[in-house]
């Protein structure tokens, strides 16, 4: 799914309206429909239930005065709170004689208003459209309808909240508990940064003119279960093992075996034909025993890795998981990544901290490599940022300049590609925050490579299968005690969901 700006938003808008013969009134009203039906289904007896409704004198208001109207209709208790403007839209004007008067009551934005505990607000005073963060006159309405003891809920944006742009943290903007956006997610609500402002979304198909999205240059993407759809790869009848790859992790030191215990699984839950693992002696037993399907090679030493193996019998190879930074290992490693690699790597965890240390090998790592960096980890290696927005450039441009694919971890996850593209992942929960969760997510892409997926692929569909499988976990364990080995044995159901479908 496409991810686009304001500016691509309204083209798309203007376009629809064209190609559907309908007026701007008439897709105001089809988008306000589509949400009356969201909040019907939660609030099935809407008469037993009180509404603010918060509008704007712009087309957001005007989404806001049509959902009024059909609250009425179903009897429940509205009040609608307008600004008082001499230059509403048009479509926001219509939709004002539509409604009872005593419905409306104008406000300004210095407006202070008390909001009783159990009324359910709505929040259309801006939109995808707002251009500038809202200055100080707007902070008494935003601040009460915040203090409100009850939920709310905005439509589009949250107000006060940048589209395609950084907020500053101080601004004032509307906390929504859930959001409703059209057609396509908005960049900024995918930015970590803004959780505060929208603890939740859900896109809502209000039926644009699809080849007009189609023919949008978009740099973001959303990576959703139909997305996703598009490149899995059934199994066919005579597939073999060989079909599958053979992958290899490389990791583990005394005392943190069990990261390649959980990357080992997830390779071979993420359907590898063969997996090997090449670890420090004082693992051999113990990996033996808690993963017998797997083919254990150990370094001459015994507490940590001292030189690699040769990489000429393997399709994928995962390295740096609980592998630590000993001079003797980063030696290893160095001569590992010098001598030549011709598949691309998934690097994680202390890999990626020696190669922090030695920024010259970067030019040596393999291209089309999948780096999986933690936000310290990601830090080490490019800097600070002053904003998640500066953070995504300064990843692109490291990613373009090596040409290696990187994730950022987080609600949301990005993964950048070297041609500049971003995807953002739908999938995942707050319960996979433990260590151990990003061992099993190398599994995962190790063995999707193995398998022939190209990286960007391998990237997008591991990355999605991770959050997927935990999503389904904590529908039985809930976030507090997921833990990463129960991310593997989820694997199952998200690898079935695509398969029968």
């Amino acid at each position: 799914m496409k991810i686009l700006s304001a500016t691509q938003m309204g083209l798309v808008d203007q376009q629809t309206m064209k190609d559907q013969g309908i007026s701007s009134l008439e897709l105001m009203e089809r988008a306000a429909t589509t949400v009356f039906r969201e909040i019907k289904q939660l609030y099935p007896q809407l008469a037993q239930h009180t509404f603010y409704i918060f509008c704007g004198k712009g087309n957001n208001g005007g989404d806001g005065l049509v959902l009024a109207r059909l609250l009425d209709q179903q009897q429940a208790q509205v009040s609608v709170y307008l600004i008082d403007a001499m230059d509403y839209s048009a479509d926001n004007l219509a939709n004002q004689n539509r409604l009872p008067t005593h419905v409306i009551q104008k406000i300004t934005p210095a407006s202070t208003i008390h909001i009783p505990a159990g009324v359910i607000v709505l929040d259309c005073l801006f939109g995808y459209g707002l251009k500038h963060p809202l200055d100080d006159n707007w902070r008494n309405l935003i601040t009460s309808i915040n203090h409100c003891a009850g939920l709310i809920y905005a439509i589009d944006m949250p107000s006060g909240l940048l589209t395609d742009a950084t907020t500053a943290p101080d601004a004032p903007v509307i906390e929504a508990d859930m959001l409703y956006t059209f057609q396509s997610p908005k960049l900024g609500l995918l930015m970590p940064e803004n959780s505060v402002w929208a603890k939740a979304f859900k896109v809502l198909d209000i039926g644009l003119s699809k080849s007009s999205i189609d023919q949008v240059d978009a740099a973001f993407h959303y990576v959703d279960f139909t997305f996703l759809k598009t490149f899995y790869r059934k199994r066919k009848k005579f597939d073999h093992k060989g079909t599958f790859g053979h992958s290899l992790i490389i990791g583990g030191s005394r005392g943190k075996m069990g990261a390649v215990q959980l990357a080992l699984k997830a390779t071979l839950r993420a359907g590898c034909g063969l997996a090997t693992t090449y670890i420090p002696a004082c693992g051999y037993t113990s990996i033996q025993t808690a993963v017998p399907e797997a083919m254990v090679l150990s370094d001459p030493e015994e507490d940590l890795i001292s030189q690699f193996p040769d990489n000429r019998s393997f399709q994928s190879i995962g390295i740096g998981i609980g592998m630590g930074t000993a001079q003797v290992t980063i030696d290893a490693f160095k001569v590992f990544i010098l001598r030549g690699i011709d598949i691309p790597l998934v690097l994680d965890a202390d890999a990626l901290n020696i190669l922090a240390q030695e920024p010259k090998l970067w030019q040596f790592v393999p291209k089309g490599s999948i780096l999986t960096p933690h936000p310290k980890e990601l830090s080490r290696l490019l800097g600070t940022w002053q904003n998640d927005f500066e953070k995504l450039e300064k990843v692109k441009a490291f990613a373009s300049e090596y040409n290696l694919y990187v994730l950022i971890k987080g609600a949301n996850s990005a993964m950048v590609t070297p041609d500049g593209a971003i995807y953002f992942n739908s999938t995942g929960n707050v319960g996979m925050a433990t260590g151990g969760s990003g061992d099993i997510l190398t599994g995962i892409l190790t063995a999707l490579l193995g398998q022939g997926y190209p990286s960007q692929e391998a990237l997008l569909m591991g990355v999605y299968l991770h959050g997927r499988a935990a999503d389904i976990a904590v529908q039985a364990i809930g976030v507090y005690s997921l833990l990463p080995s129960d991310i593997v044995d989820y694997l199952p159901a998200a690898f079935l969901e695509l398969e029968v479908s």
